[in-house]
């Protein structure tokens, strides 16, 4: 889910990145308590709202009343405007780019910084992140040092990138984007825009559909597309599906915990089946500890085969995680990541919980 920029400043607030003095306006009839000049911008999701006419300087109130009836009138890339932030103009001096994102071919997290913020943001230099050892402020030192920021800026912008490291983190978001980051006359640091993309498994991590398909072999699934695609797989070797479930995007381990627990709670199970693809957004170790938590929650102890496949960021210590459980707790359990195709560990989970009878 994508959000507006004052819901996005909503989040840096929180985290302690600074931001300009605003207020939100719901229509036009609202009084601006501001001191002009200051700029009004519509609160829509589209990006280029500057030339689509969305951003308005005004440097008197009398101006900021016909501004706002125009912006509560304008349509942006069809999206109808209804709120508008109106915030202090800045006397700036510089601007910067900064951002988290994730990298789909190191499956890792990334920073991207530039010297120059807005269109020049395109030459931006990226540095990977290690989501196991994190980002202390001196690494982040040395990436600004490399991006050829000024030694006397350096100190100021690695605590604010390390907040909004901790806001991607923390708030499970897939992008976390300060464009520009200003650099005030006065020597101060402020986010003149925002950019977060919050995962949907975050946002609505309770609507998990569980459908009872009737079988006898548990599945846990990622992805939407490919979880029906998976189900066939298991079908088409024999399997019965017990159910239809998915947790795509990087789940908390307390939801993959509940689900865990909701899909195996049922009788006369034979096997589980935890698959998905390659995932490159999603903490694999993460989802797994969830898996592990709500196995644990059950009662009688599971006595049938249970065949993981996954893979993506933190695999290999989700592997030893849960083998060591299963060793520790003699479940019968049997890790494979992208070396193994999702539909070889069909046909295994099936040949482990029916043996040769597949009844």
């Amino acid at each position: 889910m994508r959000l507006t920029e004052f819901e996005g400043k909503e989040l840096f607030n929180k985290y302690s990145i600074p931001i300009p003095k605003g207020i939100l306006i719901n229509n036009s009839s609202d009084k601006i308590t501001l001191s002009a000049p200051f700029v009004l911008k519509a609160q829509v999701l589209s990006g280029d709202r500057k030339y689509a006419g969305g951003i308005i300087f005004v440097n008197t109130k009398r101006a900021a009343k016909s501004a706002l009836k125009k912006l509560f009138h304008l349509k942006i890339k069809g999206e109808v405007v209804k709120r508008v932030l109106a915030e202090e103009k800045l006397n700036t001096s510089k601007e910067f780019y900064v951002s988290f994102s994730y990298d789909t071919s190191t499956k890792m997290p990334v920073l991207a910084l530039s010297t120059a913020g807005g269109t020049g943001a395109k030459k931006a230099k990226i540095f990977p992140i290690d989501i196991v050892k994190g980002l202390p402020q001196f690494v982040i030192r040395g990436y600004l040092k490399d991006a050829k920021f000024k030694s006397e800026d350096i100190s100021k912008l690695a605590g604010i990138i390390s907040n909004l490291w901790h806001l991607f983190i923390k708030e499970y978001a897939l992008l976390a984007e300060i464009n520009p980051l200003i650099k005030t006359k006065e020597g101060e640091f402020i986010a003149g825009d925002s950019k977060i993309i919050i995962d949907d498994a975050k946002v609505r991590a309770g609507e998990r559909r569980l459908i009872d398909l009737g079988g006898d072999i548990a599945i846990l699934a990622s992805g939407g597309g490919a979880s029906m695609l998976n189900i066939d797989a298991l079908a088409s070797y024999g399997g019965r599906p017990a159910n239809y479930t998915e947790y795509s995007g990087n789940p908390p381990a307390n939801v993959v915990r509940d689900l865990t627990y909701k899909v195996l709670s049922r009788r006369g199970l034979k096997g589980c089946w935890v698959v998905g693809g390659t995932a490159n957004f999603t903490d694999i170790y993460e989802t797994i500890k969830g898996f592990a938590e709500g196995l644990k929650m059950l009662k009688p102890k599971p006595k049938y085969p249970i065949v993981i496949r996954r893979d993506g960021p933190r695999q290999k210590e989700a592997k030893k995680m849960i083998l060591k459980l299963a060793e520790r707790e003699g479940y019968q359990i049997y890790f494979f990541d992208s070396e193994t195709p999702m539909a070889e560990t069909a046909k295994l989970i099936v040949k482990l919980a029916y043996g040769n009878s597949n009844k």
